[in-house]
């Protein structure tokens, strides 16, 4: 088991994690969610310690097949569906979002989320934003950057633990080639033998 710690103080609403894949970070979102959920309902929350906020409403945005009904494509239902969220939500409610606008290219993914950001902002909402767009980590004052960790002996090994730090921007890719023998100089020798 791993625990996960988190905290915000001050003008900190918002929780942005990144890392590498198959880090903990969807876990960690989940985590938070339903930490804040269970203690909004009255029930003993799996810490150590807490002190949680009681959202008026949770809502999470996590990733959908594409609904062929509705005769929108991927990006533009993760966008209604967040519109609608954002609408619903005030100053008093939890935004859990996973891994949101991966359908797009990163330049509109950052450009987005950066909007989006703005906006939980402006709401004043406690949120949790998991995303692999490593600059939202410092979108706005009131985002705190954490990150997935891997061992440093080995970085293709996850540690599950998700700190706050600043995003590292690494993405551990070289590490999990090498280990699975999948670099070009490894290709190369295994296709000359």
């Amino acid at each position: 088991m791993v625990s996960n710690d988190f905290r915000l103080s001050g003008e900190e609403r918002i929780i942005v994690v990144t890392g590498p894949n198959h880090g903990g970070k969807t876990t960690f979102a989940r985590m938070a969610g339903q930490l804040h959920y269970l203690a909004s309902l009255g029930y003993p929350v799996p810490a150590g310690s807490a002190r949680l906020f009681l959202p008026d409403q949770v809502f999470t945005h996590f990733e959908r097949e594409e609904d062929l009904a509705t005769l929108r494509g991927k990006l533009a239902d993760e966008l209604a569906r967040l519109r609608d969220v954002l609408a619903a939500a005030t100053g008093g409610s939890l935004l859990v979002m996973n891994e949101s606008f991966a359908s797009t290219t990163l330049r509109d993914a950052a450009f987005i989320g950066e909007r989006i950001l703005g906006q939980m902002t402006e709401l004043g909402l406690l949120g949790v934003y998991v995303t692999f767009i490593d600059e939202l980590a410092s979108a706005t004052p009131a985002c705190v950057s954490m990150v997935g960790t891997v061992n440093p002996e080995d970085p293709a090994e996850r540690t599950y633990k998700i700190v706050r730090k600043p995003a590292d921007g690494l993405a551990y890719a070289a590490a999990i080639a090498r280990k699975y023998r999948l670099t070009y100089p490894q290709l190369k020798e295994r296709l000359a033998s």
